[in-house]
């Protein structure tokens, strides 16, 4: 049984220290190369075996994450989109939300994730040209990158500029890849270990990622790793910085996924 927690900004420092203590206290955390060695080369795992992973790369990793994993050791994969390093141009979707504000940002965000890509591009590109002013935010740099980088925590791929994967065609996704692949390369990082962008999964996404090289993939499905695993497949568990401890124990568990279909359920109902 494995176990990969998703993370993506890290904002509470406080409470995410709590959360690693408790990790570390009561898993076995393991490196993403530990993990590829178990699949590929049949070396075993410790027990109750644990992967932390975030992703996008937001500036707040460097902030208040790495700190923390320095401070207790922790190895961590972290998969960022290649094409915003060393920039101050903000995550798509956070454009959205800065230009409809918090509810219709929302609601728009989760549309954008549903139509063809291409649509999704021109809808951005006619949002930008509406506003008065452009929307900034500081991204990581390569030599943040550099420094976080090392015997535990990997840098790896998360797309070039985050399209969602199955509402793409094959030469977008070929190009994709290439791009994220040549900019981690040129920087000694991990290209092969990949990250579908907001975990949507295709078979002819994952006949591209086979076909550059990737050797694993990680999906967004709230799930805990059983029996075989496969590489292109693996399953995360979604938790963020704020999540309290009592939480963090309950999808560690496994329950949370199970209870979740039905929460939504009832609060689709009290509608």
């Amino acid at each position: 049984m494995l176990r990969v927690l998703a993370y993506h900004t890290v904002n509470d420092q406080t409470n995410f220290e709590s959360q690693i203590q408790y990790l570390k206290s009561n898993y076995s955390l393991i490196t993403v190369c530990e993990l590829e060695n178990f699949l590929f080369k049949n070396t075993k795992l410790p027990k109750k075996p644990l992967l932390i992973t975030f992703d996008d790369g937001d500036y707040s990793l460097y902030a208040n994450a790495f700190p923390v994993l320095k401070k207790y050791n922790v190895p961590a994969i972290i998969f960022v989109i290649t094409n915003l390093i060393n920039t101050y141009e903000p995550f798509w979707w956070n454009e959205v939300y800065s230009a409809l504000g918090n509810k219709q940002g929302h609601n728009e965000v989760l549309r954008l994730k549903k139509i063809p890509n291409n649509e999704r591009v021109t809808y951005m590109k006619r949002l930008r040209a509406s506003q008065s002013t452009n929307f900034i935010q500081k991204q990581l740099s390569t030599n943040e990158l550099i420094e976080m980088s090392g015997k535990d925590v990997c840098i790896a791929n998360h797309s070039h500029s985050h399209p969602i994967f199955d509402k793409c065609e094959s030469h977008t996704l070929k190009n994709e890849m290439s791009n994220s692949i040549k900019f981690l390369r040129a920087h000694s990082f991990s290209p092969f270990f990949f990250a579908y962008p907001n975990g949507n999964f295709s078979e002819e996404a994952e006949t591209v990622l086979k076909g550059v090289g990737v050797k694993l993939s990680f999906l967004f499905d709230h799930k805990i790793n059983y029996g075989k695993i496969n590489p292109l497949r693996i399953s995360r568990l979604v938790v963020n910085d704020s999540t309290p401890l009592w939480k963090l124990k309950l999808i560690l568990s496994g329950w949370h996924s199970r209870i979740l279909p039905f929460t939504k359920m009832l609060g689709k109902l009290r509608k």
